[in-house]
């Protein structure tokens, strides 16, 4: 009888790891996937920016974007941006940014920061080097 006690103990013991082990792993499963969600939208608004940013300004040739940032529940988008020109000036902000925009003039700027942006507006025909806020490196 000891035997058969120690047996039935040791199935319990087995069914309750094995539960353990698969909700730990759909909790991590679903956590990835969310990750993968919010990198995917993260990489769409991304694109929308910068083809906004090259229909906004002339004479662009590198965009970093970095800390972006989603309301939940879904409303609005932001970012931190820096734009490098053809004269090697750079400018750094916080930027909002919606889908539908073609151009982007928002931005979190100084009136300093906005005579600089003013004095570029315009279209930039070349390609962009893009660093996107998972590191990645891209052109558009």
């Amino acid at each position: 009888m000891t035997k058969t006690g120690f047996t039935k103990g040791r199935k319990w013991l087995l069914i309750v790891l094995l539960l353990a082990v698969v909700t730990a792993g759909g909790i991590f499963m679903f956590s990835m996937l969310g990750k993968s969600q919010e990198e995917r939208r993260n990489r769409e608004y991304e694109i929308s920016l910068v083809n906004a940013l090259k229909n906004s300004y002339e004479g662009i040739e590198e965009i970093k974007i970095s800390n972006p940032d989603y309301t939940y529940p879904p409303g609005s988008w932001s970012c931190d941006v820096e734009i490098r020109f053809s004269d090697k000036q750079k400018i750094k902000y916080r930027i909002g940014h919606a889908l539908n925009e073609t151009q982007n003039y928002n931005g979190s700027i100084t009136n300093e920061q906005d005579d600089f942006l003013n004095k570029r507006k315009g279209i930039t025909h070349s390609v962009v080097v893009v660093y996107y806020s998972n590191d990645e490196k891209g052109t558009s």
